[in-house]
């Protein structure tokens, strides 16, 4: 693999739907975990597409995403494939990426559990269809999460540690790296979850209704998972979050009096809802994210206004009411 041509896809939601669903017969438990790197990497390659297909048929639509998405060296059923596919299982990073991921595997162990636990919440609340496979993989640095239907699976190569090696040696910038701990997993994994079930504010929609939709999707998070942190929530670190809360108001006050949340600009949405080391209008000091933490806080006020549950959250799709209802004065 060419690794100065990597693509660093870090959280980003590869989301597919409307597929064949599985043959039940043919799959595992519920909430089952699978590592799928493993099995790429013990099956000869050439018997890998009819191992899958015999004993695995769950993983199916996802064997043709990874095949053609995300390691895109295309179908399984093109001539020269098993070759592309040594390539990739040869490759000397991605064999120390494997051996790297073995040696921690009782710690993805904890953070697949978790996850296991938190989604089953969420289709108990939302009566949607439960999750019935987390599945993790080795993208090349290239995805972080695929959701199909009853299926996620974890780019787990994306949750080495921030210290880790390869990210430096990717030159991936250190705002980035900072959130690609085992410790942030459970958290980005429900919410790339969540993004993939409640549907996003429409074309039209402006800067307050996005920084609501991130506030729901980071609030619901927060509360599936028992015990998670703010920082791991946000990527924050505790003097960035400390710095928000100190600045809570004043950032409040100039949103509303710049009208930046009546905004429409995509590029000014962009700027405070997106991972960035600081947002430019607040200083070097700021985190990223600005719009979307501020959304969490209104999200928050709103739920304890009204003594609403999660179930009932998730039915409210106006922005505007819960603005109103939050009765948030920071």
């Amino acid at each position: 693999m060419d690794h100065s041509k990597t693509k660093i896809g870090i959280l980003i939601l590869f989301v597919v739907i409307g597929f064949v669903s599985c043959n039940p017969k043919k799959s595992p438990e519920q909430n089952s975990t699978f590592r799928f790197e493993k099995l790429v990497f013990t099956v000869e390659p050439a018997k890998l597409p009819d191992s899958i297909r015999l004993n695995h048929n769950y993983l199916v639509p996802f064997f043709k995403i990874f095949n053609e998405d995300v390691i895109r060296i295309g179908p399984d059923s093109l001539s020269g494939y098993t070759e592309q596919l040594n390539k990739y299982t040869g490759d000397s990073l991605i064999r120390q990426v494997y051996s790297e991921i073995n040696k921690s595997e009782i710690i993805y162990r904890k953070d697949l559990d978790e996850i296991s636990v938190a989604l089953s919440r969420w289709s108990e609340i939302s009566g949607n269809k439960p999750i019935y496979h987390l599945v993790t993989f080795i993208s090349g640095f290239n995805q972080s999460f695929v959701t199909l239907p009853g299926l996620m699976a974890i780019g787990i190569d994306n949750y080495l540690g921030s210290g880790s090696r390869f990210y430096q040696g990717l030159s991936i910038p250190v705002y980035v790296r900072q959130h690609m701990n085992p410790e942030n997993l459970p958290a980005d994994a429900v919410r790339a979850w969540l993004y993939s079930e409640l549907p996003p504010p429409g074309p039209e929609s402006g800067f307050l209704d996005r920084m609501i939709y991130e506030g729901k999707i980071h609030y619901i998070t927060n509360k599936l998972l028992s015990g998670n942190s703010e920082e791991n929530l946000f990527h924050y670190s505790k003097k960035q979050l400390t710095w928000c809360q100190m600045q809570e108001k004043s950032m409040w006050k100039y949103l509303a009096e710049q009208r930046i949340l009546f905004s429409s600009d995509r590029l000014t949405i962009r700027k405070f809802m997106e991972e960035a080391p600081f947002t430019r209008d607040f200083g070097n000091e700021s985190p990223g994210r600005i719009g979307t933490w501020i959304g969490y806080r209104i999200v928050y006020s709103y739920m304890k206004s009204t003594g609403l549950s999660l179930k009932d959250l998730i039915k409210v799709t106006s922005a505007k009411e819960i603005l109103s209802g939050s009765k948030y004065h920071p």
